[in-house]
């Protein structure tokens, strides 16, 4: 494995200088001062070393990325969870907090979003500070079905680019609001004209999202290969974006909202009697080949975790190229199933890359760590510095 894993910005990097919890998974109440770049996170297994993770991601992205809601982040017992952290930025550091909050009445966990103390849109604050994510979890990304990939894609857009951000957004309520019509139009109780407007909005939506998708994907292919090779994939990996409703990966949004109508049109008894959308982006994939076969069949399970790392890891280069800025670098568990020469390897090229980096590990690290690694240890939600 080669050390220069990931370009070195003089244009700088993101990272979280001071992070504050309160009342966020098994942390009471918690201030954590990272280090700009390498930091390490130890302590034994269920002691809240990837809930610390997942606090940077959650404030970094304004929701969590391992949660099904938001009610799940709140503490046990609590009504009310806040992040909070200095950013530092090339541009300008700023003071970014997200709050959680269960209403009384209903029950429902709404968020909130501050900037500098200022009240802002939640999707304001993605891509202030990127954020590349790695869990044990997205071990399944090669084997399990294409809903974590689409994830992955729409994390990194969302990121980058606040048009996609918002289509994302306004696909996903008009895709739930147009399936409620197809089940009411099939029950009789409305008109299937009333179904139009919905279809001509997720038509228009869901296409620039196919659009940006696959520019991404484009994009993402080079690095991916590039860096599975320098992790010693021993194969090439190729990514290949499969757009669901008909539209030609390289075609244009106009075409992709031709292309797109007109599967819809052709499948709309299909969609009533189902009661479901069965065209557009929510069906998309992304396919991962491995020496050019299916990594999903063809991938030995060391190769999963190779091409697994050799994305996250493509991720950084992107938003390194297209942002300007390294963003911040979140690795739960990634070592614990590499040889020693390669964890000193990774860790190497990560530490010359100049970006933050948070590693979680259960055990030991003699000998790997360079000069200047911060270490802390995490036990019943308490971190402390580690001794040296």
């Amino acid at each position: 494995m080669s050390a220069q894993l990931l370009p070195v910005l003089t244009t700088g990097a993101c990272s979280v200088q001071r992070l504050r919890i309160f009342a966020f998974r098994n942390y009471v109440e918690q201030s954590v001062e990272f280090g700009s770049g390498l930091n390490v996170v130890g302590g034994s297994n269920a002691q809240g070393k990837t809930n610390l993770l997942e606090a940077v991601a959650t404030l970094l992205l304004t929701r969590s990325p391992r949660a099904a809601g938001s009610a799940d982040v709140l503490a046990w017992g609590s009504d009310e969870a806040l992040l909070e952290a200095r950013v530092l930025r090339p541009a300008a550091d700023r003071t970014m907090a997200v709050r959680f909050r269960r209403d009384p009445m209903s029950g429902r966990v709404t968020r909130s979003a501050t900037v500098d103390g200022s009240p802002r849109r939640a999707r304001d604050l993605l891509g202030l500070c990127p954020v590349v994510l790695f869990w044990p979890e997205d071990l399944q990304l090669v084997k399990a079905g294409p809903e974590g990939r689409r994830r992955l894609l729409d994390m990194v857009l969302a990121q980058l680019d606040q048009r996609a951000a918002l289509d994302l957004l306004r696909f996903r309520h008009v895709l739930e609001q147009r399936n409620a019509l197809l089940r009411q139009v099939r029950a009789g109780t409305t008109p299937s004209e009333a179904l139009d407007g919905f279809t001509r909005e997720l038509v228009s939506s869901g296409a620039r999202i196919q659009v940006a998708r696959a520019e991404l994907v484009r994009s993402l292919a080079p690095h991916a290969r590039a860096a599975l090779a320098q992790i010693g994939g021993g194969e090439e990996l190729g990514l290949r974006y499969l757009p669901d409703g008909g539209m030609d990966p390289d075609g244009d949004a106009v075409a992709a909202e031709t292309a797109l109508a007109a599967t819809l049109a052709q499948r709309r008894l299909e969609e009533l009697a189902r009661g479901a959308t069965l065209a557009g982006p929510h069906r998309d994939d992304l396919e991962l080949l491995i020496g050019g076969r299916p990594a999903r069949s063809a991938a030995s399970q060391g190769q999963q975790r190779s091409i697994v790392l050799a994305l996250k890891l493509a991720e950084v280069r992107h938003i390194a190229v297209h942002a300007s800025v390294m963003p911040v670098l979140l690795l739960d568990d990634v070592l614990s199933e590499l040889d020693p020469q390669r964890r000193r390897d990774l860790i190497a090229g990560l530490a010359d890359a100049g970006l933050q980096t948070l590693i979680t590990s259960s055990e030991p690290l003699p000998g790997v760590l360079p000069p200047g690694t911060r270490r802390f240890e995490v036990a019943s939600g308490r971190v402390a510095v580690a001794e040296s």
